[in-house]
C-alpha cells in the first residue's frame, strides 16, 4: 500500500486542513500518518489517528538563548524523522502549516521524497516562505496571497483551503420565530468575543433572539438572561450548527473562512488583533470582497463598547431582514480532490 505522510500543528486550521487531505487520500487507498507537535490541539485533534508528536519550537523569537535552543529541539526532530523515513519512505509529504513543518519537510527534501506545501491565508507564514524553496507545489487559498516570491510563482496552485468532507452547503433552513445566531472564536474560543456575546445575553437588543455559543477553554458565567443562550466549550459537530443557524460571528482563521465560503450566511467578523503579520484581517478582507452574501467586517482592535453596539447593530438588522443571504448556490468542496489531482494521486 503506498503511503503518505501529512505535517500539521499549532492551530485548528492546519490541523483540520491535514485530516481533509488525509481522508481524501485514504479513499485512494493510501495508508496515512501525520507528524505534529505537542501543544493541546495537537493532541486533542489528531486523537485516534496515527500520529507522531515532535518537539518543535519556532524560530521566530527575539531572545537568542531561546533561539539557540529551539533550534537544537528542531535539529532533534529532524534527526528523528529522517530515520523514520528511511525505515519506510513515504510516497510525498505535506505541509499544512506550523512551524513543525519546517524540520520534517526539510528532511524529506534532503531524502528526495516530493514535498508539497498548503498555505491556509492571505499572508504566508515565515515556515512556508521558507519552505516554498524545496516544493514541487504551493497550495494556496487566495489568489491574493502576500509574501510569495515572484520566482515561485509558476509552482503555485490557488486551490482553496482543504475542508472537511462534513462541511457542506446547507439544506434549507427550518421555519422559526427566532434570530438563530452561532458564535465561535476557533477551536480554543476568543476572549475578545465571549466578553462582547456575554454582554449581549445580559442586555439582549430584543427577545426573540437565540445563541449557540462556543466559548472555547474558558469558564463560562452564570448570566442572568430573556433569551435562548446555550454556552459549549467545543462543538464537535460544526455543520449541525452551520444548518441551525441564520448568521454568524466569528474569527476569520483560515479554516473558518473557508467554511464561510461553502456556507454562505451573514456573518460578523471579529479578526483576531494578535494574528501573525496580521493575516486575519487580510483573510476577511478578501471574504468581504470576494462574497455574494453580507460579511462585516470590525476593526481587530476595537473598544469593547464599539463592538458590543455593532454587534447589536448586526443582530437588529438580522432580524429585521435587512442582511443579503445568497441565493446562489454554494461553493463545492472539492479542494482537496484538486491537491490530489496536482499531487498526481490518481485512482
Amino acid at each position: 500500500m503506498k503511503s503518505a505522510v501529512l505535517v500539521a500543528g499549532g492551530t485548528g486550521g492546519h490541523i483540520n486542513a491535514a485530516l481533509a487531505v488525509g481522508e481524501a487520500l485514504r479513499e485512494k487507498s493510501f495508508e496515512v500518518s501525520y507528524l505534529t507537535g505537542k501543544r493541546h490541539l495537537d493532541y486533542k485533534l489528531f486523537a485516534g489517528e496515527k500520529v507522531r508528536h515532535l518537539n518543535s519550537r519556532p524560530l521566530r523569537t527575539k531572545n537568542p538563548f531561546t533561539l539557540l535552543k529551539n533550534v537544537a529541539l528542531n535539529l532533534s526532530s529532524f534527526l528523528l524523522i529522517m530515520g523514520s523515513y528511511l525505515k519506510k519512505r513515504p510516497e510525498f509529504v505535506v505541509g499544512a502549516g506550523g512551524y513543525v513543518c519546517g524540520p520534517t519537510l526539510l528532511a524529506a527534501y534532503l531524502l528526495g521524497i516530493p514535498v508539497y506545501i498548503i498555505e491556509q491565508n492571505a499572508v504566508m507564514g515565515l515556515t512556508n516562505r521558507i519552505l516554498g524553496w524545496i516544493s514541487k507545489k504551493i497550495f494556496v487559498h487566495f489568489s491574493e496571497t502576500r509574501g510569495l516570491s515572484p520566482n515561485l510563482s509558476s509552482r503555485v496552485r490557488v486551490v482553496g483551503n482543504p475542508t472537511r468532507k462534513a462541511i457542506q452547503p446547507p439544506g434549507p433552513k427550518s421555519v422559526s420565530e427566532k434570530v438563530r445566531v452561532l458564535v465561535f472564536g476557533g477551536s480554543l474560543g476568543a476572549a475578545q468575543i465571549n466578553d462582547v456575546i456575554y454582554e449581549i445575553v445580559k442586555n439582549p437588543p430584543f427577545s426573540n433572539l437565540s445563541i449557540h455559543h462556543q466559548t472555547g477553554s474558558a469558564t463560562t458565567p452564570e448570566i442572568e438572561t430573556g433569551i435562548e443562550y446555550v454556552p459549549v466549550t467545543y462543538m464537535d459537530n460544526i455543520q449541525k450548527e452551520y444548518e441551525w443557524c441564520d448568521v454568524i460571528i466569528s474569527r476569520s482563521g483560515a479554516s473558518t473562512v473557508s467554511e464561510l465560503r461553502i456556507i454562505k450566511k451573514p456573518t460578523l467578523i471579529f479578526p483576531f488583533p494578535q494574528a501573525t503579520d496580521n493575516h486575519q484581517v487580510f483573510n476577511a478582507e478578501i471574504l468581504r470582497k470576494e462574497s455574494d452574501f453580507d460579511v462585516i467586517v470590525l476593526p481587530p482592535r476595537l473598544p469593547k463598547e464599539e463592538a458590543i453596539a455593532k454587534t447589536k447593530e448586526f443582530l437588529l438588522k438580522a432580524r429585521d431582514k435587512e442582511l443579503l443571504e445568497t441565493k446562489s448556490a454554494a461553493l463545492p468542496n472539492s479542494t482537496c480532490e484538486e491537491i490530489l489531482k496536482e499531487i498526481g494521486v490518481n485512482g
